[in-house]
């Protein structure tokens, strides 16, 4: 379970990217700096259950345009950022710029990304068998995705 808050962090990061402005490698940073700090702020328990993981996240804009970064986290903060993404990561996020705007915008975080994951906008990918085993209890862990809804969204 040491990547359950790894990726509910990396999607409400990757939700909380999506505005009119188009994706850049500095604009990243200030989301990245604005998640580790709303990190420091969540239970001491939670915080020790997350593992280190390498995520590379595919975004897809309106124009047709990927855009790739990478994530390295480490004891549940974003210690690195890496343009272009990772050679070697443990989980890709491939998703479109109109998912990520539904999600956003939806009055139900939770259930607009169970819907664009169902439909096929969002993907979720782990690289290796115990990561996907770890992988499908994420995704399905209502209470996980409340408690990032509540630290990005509440």
């Amino acid at each position: 379970m040491k990547i359950v808050l790894s990726i509910a962090i990396l999607l409400a990061l990757l939700i909380s990217l999506s505005t009119a402005v188009t994706y850049s490698n500095a604009g990243i940073q200030g989301y990245v700096d604005s998640y580790n700090s709303k990190i420091d702020t969540a239970p001491g328990i939670l915080k020790g259950l997350v593992g280190n993981e390498k995520i590379n996240a595919d975004i897809t804009g309106k124009d047709g345009a990927v855009f790739r970064v990478g994530f390295v986290t480490e004891n549940g903060r974003i210690n690195q950022t890496v343009g272009g993404g990772l050679g070697d990561p443990s989980i890709v996020i491939t998703t479109t710029e109109s998912a990520i705007n539904n999600i956003r915008s939806s009055g139900n975080p939770i259930v607009a990304f169970q819907s664009e994951r169902d439909s096929g906008q969002m993907n979720v990918e782990a690289k290796n068998l115990l990561t996907g085993i770890k992988l499908g209890a994420v995704l399905s862990s209502p209470s996980v995705l409340q408690f990032f809804s509540n630290v990005f969204f509440g």
